[in-house]
């Protein structure tokens, strides 16, 4: 769901259904039910996820190193480049997904030029957040659950049951 944009941001909220809960350093991040509540910013080579629990207790922070968003006629659109960052609540830092990305590179899904350019893009987010220039007190506003969270949760469950009923998928 769509809360905020402008000519380079946009913010959106999400409920994310994970499988099986992703546990960084014995920290559970994500569960099945998390809301995750999402800044783009059209000019970076990431995303930045606040990630908060079915209780709306946030759990840290989760980028996604992906090209550029590029405006679209039905919204966005960038390329996830496999190569992702945790940053827990007492900001330590983990790299995920070295093996997927590695086996990208590998197979050459992802060049050679774009490869190095992801793993640039994922060592200066790192050095963002030792900088303390990625979670300024503004970024951490815009990513703070709206009063209304519930309502919104309830309606992104709602789209999203309605869009795998017409694409024949159940949803549970």
């Amino acid at each position: 769901m769509l809360l905020y944009e402008d000519e380079n941001r946009m913010i959106v909220l999400n409920v994310l259904n994970r499988s099986k809960p992703l546990i960084v350093n014995g920290h559970c991040l994500i569960e099945s039910g998390s809301t995750g509540i999402w800044l783009v910013d059209t000019r970076e080579w990431y995303d930045l996820g606040a990630i908060y629990d079915h209780k709306h207790h946030f759990q840290g922070y989760y980028c996604d190193v992906t090209t550029p968003a590029k405006k679209t006629s039905t919204g966005y659109r960038s390329i996830d480049l496999l190569l992702d960052l945790a940053v827990l609540p007492d900001k330590t830092c983990v790299h995920l997904d070295l093996d997927e990305f590695d086996d990208a590179v590998r197979r050459g899904t992802i060049n050679k030029a774009l490869a190095e350019r992801a793993q640039q893009s994922l060592e200066n987010l790192e050095g963002k957040v030792r900088e303390g220039k990625l979670l300024t007190p503004d970024v951490e506003k815009l990513l703070n659950l709206p009063l209304n969270v519930e309502e919104m949760r309830f309606e992104v469950l709602k789209a999203r049951a309605k869009i795998l009923k017409t694409q024949g998928r159940p949803y549970d």
